[in-house]
């Protein structure tokens, strides 16, 4: 049977009959996350386990295991027996990025499971509100005329914020002092707390609601939802340019009956109300796809990401 990815529609135009639910082995499952708590993946897991809570009577417990862009956390679950027990938050810089940049311990495409995607969510540099640096061509000025004194911080060290935003600085033959972080919430902490002068993540939504942080580009290809102002680095013609999504995966071999139990508690997180509003909260895209469709899409990636760093 020819399974569906299931794209940005309206709540009300989701009106399709309910998924089988499949059967999860018993026990208590976990969601690992390669961040620290806090931040929009951490948010989003924590979504999963509330709806696995009031959908199907389970209550996963959200597991925070950062290190090396979420590396350590992918691996981990890699190793994890194929019950479906134990699943991961899969994100960028673990499934397409730093697999290309060393030895990881697991194979993204091969190794792992893809169960759902959920979201598309802008990662722009953004710093505080009372900036000086009114758009990213003011930030620019200040790095080249104060070589290394331009600070931001990332979520993670060789995260995919810090690869694409790193590329940028060189495209643009400046000089700054990159701060690596466990999560987006630890780096917002610093740039709030005026220890760094922009961050690199996609974890600005809520604080962009309550006017606390300024835009001043997006690090990926399409514009941010409701600011085509700010520029993006491909309109900008910088050589590192990717989009971003989040989304889970299981061990190789996941059990199927495990496999349909989260694929289709997450199409059901996709349509429901409580997504859109999470998507609103996070100025992201609600993007869901099922497992096929989710690993065709770390596949793309895997092999796009690779064709661009030789490249530059």
């Amino acid at each position: 049977m020819r399974r569906r990815s299931l794209l940005v529609a309206p709540i009300a135009a989701l009106a399709t009959p309910a998924l089988a639910q499949g059967r999860l082995a018993s026990g208590t499952p976990s969601i690992v996350v390669g961040f620290a708590a806090g931040g929009i993946g951490d948010a989003l897991a924590r979504l999963v386990a509330e709806t696995a809570r009031e959908k199907r009577g389970v209550q996963p417990i959200v597991e925070n295991r950062p290190g090396a862009g979420g590396t350590v956390a992918t691996e981990r679950v890699s190793r994890a027996a194929p019950d479906g027990l134990t699943i991961v938050l899969g994100s960028p810089g673990a499934l397409t990025v730093l697999p290309h940049q060393g030895n990881v311990g697991y194979e993204p495409v091969e190794g792992l499971t893809p169960l759902a995607q959920l979201i598309a969510q802008p990662l722009p540099v953004y710093v505080r509100a009372d900036s000086p640096f009114a758009d990213w061509q003011a930030a620019l000025a200040f790095a080249r005329a104060n070589p290394g004194k331009f600070t931001w911080g990332t979520a993670g060290s060789r995260s995919i914020a810090e690869l694409m935003v790193e590329s940028a600085f060189r495209h643009e033959r400046v000089e700054t002092t990159t701060a690596p972080f466990r999560g987006g919430a630890e780096a917002i902490q610093a740039l709030l707390g005026g220890h760094i002068m922009a961050v690199a993540s996609p974890d600005y939504g809520p604080l962009l609601r309550q006017g606390q942080v300024r835009l001043l580009v997006e690090s990926g290809p399409t514009p941010i939802p409701g600011y085509p102002q700010v520029p993006t680095f491909r309109s900008l013609g910088y050589p590192l340019s990717f989009p971003i999504s989040y989304g889970f995966l299981g061990p190789a071999r996941m059990a199927p009956d495990a496999v349909l139990w989260w694929e289709s508690l997450m199409v059901e997180l996709g349509r429901s109300p409580a997504m859109a509003a999470f998507a609103e909260r996070y100025v992201g895209v609600v993007a869901v796809e099922d497992g096929a469709g989710y690993g065709r899409i770390i596949r793309e990636g895997y092999t796009a990401f690779r064709t661009i760093l030789r490249g530059t």
